[in-house]
């Protein structure tokens, strides 16, 4: 395997320079071979990868990559989700991802019909070039062993879960596919010339993006809840952090590239924003693999950050110089009519500055601790409490013009459809608010996220049954509820909490809030390198039981702190949280905990992904856009 995946990396490095050549060269039949040539790389990519996940399934501890992530008790799915579970591999799976995204770039219609896959194509075989660089030269992952080891040392026990199965993959997908609108946008702007169609070109890929990325994110946020064991989904952490940045101005890209043809800045936001994604994956992958801040989550320090920060300087003295020598592309971009419901697209524009204020003040506290250093000549680290003050506001803002986007889009019809689409979500949510102050005991802050998401509830289920007068689509109300949805999870899981430290006896049977919970003692389980204390809670309310409850420790054998599985008891209304904190012979000390509507949060999320998804296959179903493109070019041309 060692020699297959090396060896392939090798050609794909081969067939990619030659893609780049073909691609970058005038005639006609050069292109052919530029696409030939890049499937013949992404082809040899994928035999790079496989060997690699071949490695780990068959054991084969002779690659040291192997050896460090895995070992033969591990069950199917964790040896292969070892293949991102270090640098190298994560590395790979990531120029696995973004050759995918190199086929689908040359089978994209849009693109082929205006003859721009190949120059889009040959920006994206150039960052992969660089990662098959550095996975050749620099951080193989099939570096051999002199002396492999009969086993591995295994895979990190808080990785042995199915969150994180699939939350690298999602952040990955949603990493790759910025770097389509960006490749898009370079490629136009090369070719000069004032045709805008890289516009409506780049609007499903970068939706795309969007989608994976927020589920990339909110599919961590639920791995740390269920596994690390704080009752927590979001704790303002670097890495956490720096999966955010491109996600806020992703966020505002898809927002932009709504609004209409003409739309004053549509064109230089557009550009500014696909730029900034793209080039914030890289950062992010930079504060994750250089070390430079403390995180759970990042990777040791290596030679990996210099070179990600120096590809991100490239990219952004690039982009810039490139935007000046064609400023004549964005030529008229402040002239045309405002289009997108009037109103709504003030509402638009306000909230990508939002975003970019949100991306302002995160960027700012997180790396705060290496601009204290440079100062002061110590770090300092700002806590949770920093952020919490500065996003909180802006996020409720944000949210506030959310919800009340059915009622802008009315805007264009007068002032009176316009208080009459606003009078009963407005009285809706401030009646929510209140109650939630005054009855419920939330705080300012608290009350005002339940008042935006009952106003937004009430007007985008309104819309639906009265729609404006261009409808307000389906993809994009599901979307905006589902988020409502989740502001209302993560407002009520912050304020309306409980928790007990109680020790207990077998047999025993205490109340928390209204359940009855029975406990019945501790079970112990032996495996190969393991062994596992776990105790199951029974459940009733009312005396009618409910279910279960179950927590256990596992201490491994070449580990030195055990890991906790902890319990989550989960309904509309509630999460009961246990932890089992520590035990003496058959009693145990029990640490059980409730947060109000957290699954509101993943229903929401859920809901969110169905909307994006339905959204981006009305996108990619739209007969008429390659050719309203085609269009467009041949009258530009």
């Amino acid at each position: 395997m060692h020699y297959l995946g090396l060896i392939s990396l090798y050609l794909s490095c081969a067939f990619t320079l030659l893609a780049l050549y073909a691609g970058t060269r005038p005639e006609a039949a050069r292109h052919k071979l530029a696409r030939r040539a890049s499937s013949l790389s992404v082809a040899a990519v994928v035999i790079s990868t496989l060997a690699l996940v071949a490695a780990f399934v068959t054991s084969d501890f002779r690659l040291a990559y192997v050896a460090r992530n895995s070992a033969r008790s591990l069950s199917l799915i964790y040896k292969v989700s070892g293949l991102w579970a270090g640098q190298s591999g994560s590395l790979l799976l990531w120029l696995f991802i973004m050759s995918l995204f190199t086929i689908a770039v040359q089978k994209s219609r849009g693109l082929r019909e205006v003859g721009l896959d190949v120059p889009v194509n040959v920006v994206i075989n150039s960052v992969r070039l660089l990662f098959m660089l550095l996975l050749v030269f620099v951080i193989s992952p099939f570096e051999v062993l002199q002396n492999p080891p009969y086993n591995g040392s295994g895979l990190n026990p808080m990785l042995q879960s199915l969150g994180m199965v699939v939350h690298p993959p999602l952040l990955f997908l949603g990493f790759s596919g910025f770097a389509v609108p960006f490749a898009v946008t370079v490629a136009q702007l090369w070719a000069g010339g004032r045709f805008d169609a890289w516009l409506e070109l780049s609007r499903p890929w970068a939706l795309f993006a969007w989608l994976f990325l927020t589920a990339g994110i909110v599919t961590g946020g639920q791995w740390a809840y269920n596994e690390l064991g704080w009752g927590g989904y979001w704790a303002w952490d670097p890495v956490e952090n720096a999966s955010l940045f491109p996600w806020l101005t992703g966020t505002a890209l898809v927002l932009t590239l709504q609004l209409s043809k003409g739309y004053p800045g549509r064109k230089v936001w557009s550009y500014i924003l696909i730029v900034l994604s793209f080039a914030l994956t890289i950062f992010a992958t930079f504060l994750t693999r250089s070390g430079v801040l403390d995180s759970v989550h990042a990777f040791s320090g290596g030679p990996l950050g210099p070179i990600f920060m120096a590809v991100l300087a490239a990219i952004l003295i690039f982009a810039s110089a490139l935007a000046y020598w064609r400023r004549g592309a964005f030529r008229g971009d402040g002239h045309g009519q405002v289009g997108f419901h009037g109103l709504l697209g003030w509402g638009v524009q306000g909230g990508v500055v939002l975003l970019l204020l949100l991306l302002a003040g995160v960027l700012f506290g997180t790396m705060f601790p290496l601009l204290s250093r440079a100062v002061v000549g110590r770090e300092i680290v700002l806590d949770e409490s920093f952020f919490n003050q500065v996003t909180v506001p802006l996020f409720l803002v944000l949210f506030a013009l959310m919800a009340l986007s059915p009622v802008l889009a009315k805007g264009g019809r007068g002032l009176r459809p316009l208080l009459r689409a606003a009078g009963i979500p407005v009285l809706l949510g401030a009646l929510t608010g209140l109650y939630v102050y005054v009855a419920a005991g939330g705080g300012l802050a608290v009350s005002a996220a339940f008042a935006i998401a009952a106003l937004g509830l009430a007007a985008h289920l309104g819309s639906l049954v009265w729609p404006g007068e261009k409808g307000f689509k389906l993809g994009s109300t599901a979307v905006h509820v589902g988020v409502l949805l989740m502001l209302v999870g993560v407002a009520g899981s912050s304020v309306f909490t409980d928790e007990i430290f109680i020790s207990v006896e077998p047999g025993e049977v205490f109340h928390f809030g209204e359940y009855q919970v029975g406990y019945t003692g501790l079970t112990t389980r032996y495996g190969v390198d393991r062994y596992t204390v776990s105790t199951t809670l029974s459940l009733a309310r009312n005396g009618t039981s409910v279910g279960e409850l179950a927590s256990a420790k596992t201490f491994w054998e070449n580990r030195t702190q055990p890991s906790t599985k902890v319990g989550v008891f989960s309904t509309i209304k509630e999460d009961l949280y246990l932890n089992l904190a520590g035990w003496e012979g058959q009693a145990a000390q029990l640490h059980l905990e409730r947060f109000a509507l957290v699954s509101w949060i993943w229903f929401g999320a859920w809901l969110a992904y169905f909307g994006a998804a339905l959204s981006l296959f009305r996108l990619a179903s739209v007969g008429k856009l390659h050719k309203q493109v085609k269009a467009r070019w041949q009258r530009t041309s």
